[in-house]
């Protein structure tokens, strides 16, 4: 059982949960699993939506994948202890862990960007760099199991990521044909961006 889990709280950005969940749900295997995950039943998006949670937020120790999504929220997240501690269960070593625009404020906070190089949304820029991330102006940062998403639709370089560390380059790309634009074949170009994002040396 391959499962994922997408991380919600108040406040977070429609797009960032909306995109990933909708793509990697299309995978269709019997061992494949997509979970959104909160402190709470329901959490509320930045315009309102309310969404269900599958499971609670201390479940995201038997994650393979844990994708944690930005948002105004992410901001009063970084000071909930409760909050940090769930996450605090995550370990890079067997887990893929990625953080959507601000919600590298989030891997800041637990200490899992140290001595790695990310990218971020312009609104955390900042932040991140004040405790002392070293940020780059790039839509995917990868450094082994940890990746980060710079811009809301860097999502859809996350995404990419995800699947193909978890399901090879054929099979991500028989996905993202369900979506891709019709006559535009751009949207390869920015899947090859995303697979080759890997940075092998930690800056």
């Amino acid at each position: 059982m391959t499962l994922l889990s997408i991380v919600v709280f108040d406040d977070f950005s429609d797009i960032d949960l909306t995109l990933p969940w909708d793509i990697l749900s299309r995978v269709k295997r019997r061992d494949w699993k997509v979970n959104i995950v909160g402190m709470e039943a329901t959490h509320r998006s930045t315009l309102g939506v309310q969404v269900k949670t599958d499971e609670r937020l201390d479940t995201v120790a038997k994650s393979d994948v844990v994708l944690i999504i930005g948002g105004e929220g992410s901001r009063v997240r970084v000071k909930d202890l409760e909050f940090l501690e769930c996450l605090k269960k995550l370990e890079p070593g067997r887990q893929l862990i990625g953080a959507q625009c601000s919600g590298g404020l989030i891997l800041t906070a637990l200490g899992l960007l140290e001595g790695r190089t990310a990218t971020t949304t312009p609104f955390a820029t900042l932040e991140m760099e004040a405790a002392g991330i070293q940020l780059q102006q790039r839509p995917l940062v990868a450094h082994g199991n940890i990746a980060t998403a710079g811009g809301c639709l860097a999502s859809l370089y996350m995404t990419t990521w995800i699947l193909y560390r978890c399901l090879g380059a054929t099979e991500t790309r028989q996905i993202f044909s369900q979506v891709a634009p019709v006559g535009d074949d751009g949207l390869w170009d920015v899947l090859d961006r995303a697979v080759t994002a890997e940075i092998t040396t930690n800056l």
